[in-house]
């Protein structure tokens, strides 16, 4: 939702839209995700100057 976008934002902290869930994200148009197993992949990506613990918010 637009409210999670501008959390995210306020707090400083990247942001995926969940393309499966609820609202339409607002400029600037973050990354999407259509699943929550393009979500892992996205996650699973990321480079070793941002780890990635599974079952954490980082």
């Amino acid at each position: 939702m637009a409210v999670d976008q501008e959390s995210a934002a306020r707090a400083g902290v990247a942001y995926v839209h969940a393309g499966w869930g609820y609202g339409q994200p607002t400029s600037p148009i973050p990354e999407i995700v259509e699943s929550p197993q393009e979500l892992l992949q996205l996650l699973h990506s990321v480079g070793p100057s941002e780890p990635f613990v599974e079952g954490s918010m980082v």
